[in-house]
């Protein structure tokens, strides 16, 4: 049985009743693993309140931080500080100069598109790395201001093609801060196929290619790898199920 994933969640932090919402129908849309996305300054104990709602309503759960950074030196500061703090490392490119160094840096796990980089196109090398993945977000093609439907799906078509020919491995995700925005993955792996994937490429998409980055993460990111005095958010100890502590305070 296939088991499917939506690698980019963005629950309000301070509504739980909206995620309990978006929890509860991405479970019931057929979803095992979702990423929830984190600002690095939410607090331990909202960060564990939302991952709980999500594993109450039988999710695995993943932690996401996008990076939105603008130059060179910026990228890599937050890298630093970000990496091994969170699961899944998500870079949103301002620049050809960050787009460059994301590429290149295994420290980067998804490099996404935004509204503004698929209007403007990404100039994407040949991937050099196993980590290289573009992913889309559905809710770049209804969010899209002053761009007409047809031209952002012929621009998206444009990326995922040049990725692929460039040996990225392609995501699609909801990108949903609300609950309107999810959709089934059937439904999902249908618009990979209308924006230029085949059938299996598609459904790869949401299951088999974000499952596999997550679970290597959580392997690379265990308590030996990470070293002391360092949080991982929401990574469970697979064979005790239990949570590895929060984050001691960095001196």
């Amino acid at each position: 049985m296939t088991k499917f994933a939506d690698l980019h969640l963005k629950p309000p932090i301070g509504n739980p009743v909206a995620q309990k919402e978006m929890a509860e129908l991405a479970y019931c849309l057929g979803y095992s693993l979702v990423a929830v996305t984190f600002h690095p300054k939410d607090r331990d104990e909202e960060v564990s309140r939302v991952r709980k709602v999500f594993v109450d309503a039988g999710l695995d759960v993943a932690s996401r931080v996008d990076v939105s950074a603008t130059s060179r030196n910026e990228l890599l500061k937050e890298l630093r500080v970000l990496r091994r703090d969170f699961e899944i490392v998500a870079i949103e490119c301002k620049s050809s100069e960050v787009l460059s160094v994301a590429q290149r840096d295994s420290r980067v796990d998804v490099i996404y598109l935004d509204t503004a980089s698929s209007r403007r196109g990404l100039p994407l090398n040949k991937a050099s790395l196993s980590s290289a993945h573009l992913e889309v977000n559905m809710s770049t093609l209804t969010q899209t201001p002053r761009l007409p439907e047809h031209l952002q799906l012929a621009r998206i078509e444009k990326e995922i093609a040049k990725a692929k020919q460039n040996r990225f491995r392609i995501i699609i995700s909801s990108g949903a801060d609300n609950p309107m925005y999810l959709r089934a993955p059937r439904d999902v792996a249908a618009v990979g196929m209308l924006l230029g994937l085949d059938k299996d490429e598609a459904v790869k998409s949401i299951s088999s290619i974000p499952i596999s980055l997550v679970n290597r993460n959580r392997m690379k990111l265990g308590s030996r790898y990470a070293g002391e005095n360092i949080r991982i958010i929401g990574i469970k100890d697979e064979k005790k199920g239990l949570e590895i502590p929060p984050r001691q305070n960095r001196s």
